[in-house]
Formats: structure tokens, C-alpha cells, sequence
């Protein structure tokens, strides 16, 4: 039994294991840091995450719809799901919007995605979840034409090119605004484009989102914006296969909310990791995780000790319950089969006693005598447990009673003056004692 209610724990609920592997994006770019922060912290907790580096986040949803790779978790933008993908993704949320620094080469100011016709242009590499999106705003705003030169670059070789002059354009995510954003920004003749249609196209091309890079947050000293501009930025968030074990998914939550939570440059503090509208399920992992909070265990316990107090909780507890019926019933169970030989015992000598109760002669009494020195002998050879002792002491006492009124009946009907007659009498049998 025991077993088998194991066997059905570890069948119901089995233990998490100890790795699971994630798709990344590049080193050193937002989605390779942010692996490698979750591998740290999860290692805290005895998890190994293995990273795979990838072109970006196209790349990480096509791995992670590919049971054969091994892929159980992915970071990716929103906007380019399947129809299938509700059916075997889960969304644990956003985890930060990445703004586009589009860097251009222009005598005149560009704020209109159809004035890069004719240009030299970098969108990210193949792969890339900023290449995707680009496209998609093109062809919204009517500017992908034939005239635009598309240029396969990385985003770092792309910075190169534009201040090299090789290209017209690049498009940069980049979650803060030092080092390849100051550097760009620093070259003579590259601009920043401050794009007019920032809020239409957010709201046109999924995956997109409006934000404002403040004047002179790149440089207070030099004014750098010398005023407000409007960007887009890359929507971004964690997927996971349905099957990853809930409590994997409960740390990486943990993981991503240490990462993530710190204000930066266009969010503030606690704004990430989100539960964001999205077209995938957040797994319910992810809502009690947002709208709960962590549980009384995972507080005050290590992770495997409140993995382990949670299985007990919702699992052993529920089964505890179920076999309450079955305990109630053990012990009346147990009962009978000790009683059952008593019980038996005491329907004969009632039907002894009913019998001497229609006895109107002595015609019958030595069959009544030796039926009840039968039950007299089973009665010495019966052997009871300590509880039931004394429902064995109420058998000899019906037995004893049983036996007197026999007595009695012999008396009334033996005739004045005369001897017993020749009844039966049991050998070797004597009268019972309390």
C-alpha cells in the first residue's frame, strides 16, 4: 500500500530536477547577461542552468518549439508567436523593454521611417527578434522598398560601420545609454532619430512599446539629448515550455524578479518582472507567483525544504483526508475479527434459551445439556486479545445464566419423590467461574 502511494507521489508530482537548459541570445548583449545573472542566483539554490547562445530571440522560440532540443525556457521579444504556441508555451511575464537608439548619417534630421529609402541599412542580425520587429515597421510605414540596401550586421559591427561611414543607418537596443550609445553619439555627423510616430507604431506592431529618453540623460554636463526623444523599444519577456517542473518555474521567477527589479533608465523600481498582456498563458506558476506572492515556506525555508513541505501540503495531506474513511473502518474491522467467534457464541446459547423457553417436557433436556456443554467447551478454548477480554467475561456470564436455567427447568419438571432421571450429563466438565 505504501508503495503504491509513493509510486502514484512521484508519478502526481515528481521531484525537479537539478538543470534545465535556456535559450539566450548573444553574449554580452541584454538577453546574455540576463542568463548568466539567473544561472548565478539559481545555482544558490543547487540548479545548473545551461545556456545556449543564439543569434537572438527568433532563434530562442524556434529551439524552444523543438521538444529534440533540449530547450525548456527561452528569452524572446513579443510578436512572432504561432497558433500552436498556447498549446505548449508558457509566459512567466516581461522582463524589460530594451529601447531602439536608431543612429543615422543625414544632413537633414530623419523622424519618418520613410526617409530610409535609398539608405544603407542595419537591422540586426538574422535570427534577431529587433530584425523581425524592423521589418514589420517598414512595410507598416510604406518604407520597405526596393532602394533600401539591407546590411547583415551584429549590433556592435553595425555601430562600427555607421562611424566608419560603411552604412546610413543602424537600429541599437541597448538597455542603458553608456558605452556604444555615448560613443555613437560622440561622432561627428551621427544623430539619434527621434521617431514622430513612436506611439502609432507601438500601438500598430506588436511587440513594440513607446518610451522617452529624457533630455541630457545621456550627458547632464553637455546636454546630450538637448531635448526629449521619442523611441521605440523592444517588448520582452520569458517563455517556458508547459512541462517545466512548477517549482523550476517558481525560481527562475525569483531569479528574474532579483534581476530585474532595479530602476534604470527607462523603468522604475519594481516595474519588472511583470505580469503583462500578452498572447500566451501566463502559467499558473506565474499568476500565483504575481498576485500571491511566495508562500509561507519559501519565506522562511531553503528551496527544497519548502518543495518538499509544499508536496506534503498538497499532496499527502489530500490523501490523509481520503483515508480517513478507510482508518474509521480498520479499527470496527479488527473488532469483528476478534468478536465475530464471541458474537457466534452468544446467537447459540439464545437459541438454547429460546428452545428451553418451549420445552414442555424432559424429552429434550439432555440434547439442550450437551448442546450447552458444547458451547461451554468452546467457551474455555476461546482466546482473546486484552481489549476484548471483556466481551469474553459477558459470554461466561450468558453461558453461566443459560446453564441455571437449565438447572431450573430440570427441577420443575422432575416428578415429587423420584430420582433424576437418566438425562445426559457432560463428563469432565465443570461450572464456569467469573
Amino acid at each position: 500500500m505504501l508503495a503504491l502511494l509513493y509510486g502514484t507521489y512521484r508519478w502526481v508530482d515528481p521531484l525537479p530536477p537539478r538543470r534545465f537548459a535556456i535559450a539566450a541570445g548573444p553574449p554580452a548583449t541584454g538577453y546574455g547577461d540576463a542568463a548568466r545573472q539567473y544561472a548565478r542566483i539559481l545555482a544558490g539554490n543547487g540548479i545548473h542552468l545551461d545556456i545556449l547562445d543564439t543569434a537572438g530571440g527568433v532563434e530562442n522560440v524556434d529551439l524552444l518549439r523543438d521538444p529534440r532540443s533540449g530547450v525548456q525556457a527561452a528569452l524572446t521579444a513579443f510578436g512572432f508567436d504561432q497558433p500552436t504556441d498556447a498549446d505548449n508555451f508558457y509566459s512567466l511575464g516581461g522582463i524589460f523593454d530594451a529601447p531602439i537608439f536608431t543612429f543615422y548619417r543625414n544632413a537633414e534630421p530623419i523622424t519618418l521611417f520613410s526617409q530610409l529609402q535609398g539608405k544603407r541599412v542595419s537591422l540586426g542580425k538574422a535570427g534577431t527578434g529587433q530584425q523581425f520587429l524592423m521589418l514589420e515597421v517598414l512595410k507598416a510605414t510604406n518604407a520597405f522598398a526596393p532602394s533600401i540596401e539591407i546590411v547583415d550586421l551584429d549590433f556592435n559591427e553595425s555601430i562600427n560601420a555607421l562611424i566608419a561611414g560603411d552604412i546610413d543607418v543602424t537600429f541599437y537596443p541597448q538597455l542603458d545609454t553608456r558605452g556604444p550609445v555615448q560613443r555613437a553619439l560622440a561622432t561627428p555627423g551621427v544623430r539619434l532619430m527621434n521617431v514622430a510616430q513612436a506611439e502609432a507604431i507601438a500601438k500598430t506592431v506588436t511587440g513594440l512599446k513607446h518610451v522617452v529618453l529624457p533630455r541630457g540623460l545621456v550627458s547632464l554636463g553637455r546636454d546630450i539629448p538637448d531635448s526629449n526623444v521619442d523611441l521605440l523599444a523592444i517588448r520582452n519577456r520569458m517563455l517556458v515550455r508547459t512541462d517545466l517542473h512548477p517549482a523550476l518555474q517558481y525560481l527562475l521567477l525569483e531569479a528574474m524578479r532579483e534581476v530585474h527589479r532595479p530602476p534604470g533608465p527607462f523603468n522604475r523600481l519594481g516595474e519588472f518582472p511583470a505580469e503583462q498582456p500578452n498572447d500566451l498563458p501566463l502559467s499558473p506558476t506565474a499568476q500565483a507567483f504575481y498576485r500571491s506572492g511566495p508562500s509561507f515556506w519559501q519565506r522562511y525555508t531553503s528551496f527544497w525544504l519548502a518543495s518538499l513541505l509544499n508536496r506534503i501540503v498538497f499532496f499527502v495531506i489530500p490523501i490523509v483526508v481520503a483515508l480517513i474513511p478507510v482508518v474509521g473502518f480498520a479499527p470496527r474491522f479488527y473488532r469483528w475479527l476478534h468478536v465475530r467467534r464471541i458474537d457466534h457464541l452468544h446467537r447459540a446459547l439464545g437459541k438454547v434459551e429460546r428452545d428451553l423457553d418451549r420445552a414442555a417436557d424432559r424429552s429434550r433436556l439432555g440434547e439442550y445439556q450437551k448442546q450447552l456443554a458444547e458451547i461451554e467447551a468452546a467457551v474455555r478454548s476461546l482466546k482473546v486479545a486484552r481489549p476484548y477480554e471483556v466481551d469474553a467475561h459477558r459470554l461466561r456470564v450468558h453461558l453461566r445464566l443459560a446453564q441455571e436455567e437449565l438447572k431450573q427447568m430440570e427441577a420443575l419438571l422432575r416428578p415429587n419423590g423420584t430420582q433424576r432421571s437418566n438425562l445426559v450429563e457432560p463428563r469432565g466438565v465443570e461450572p464456569l467461574t467469573s
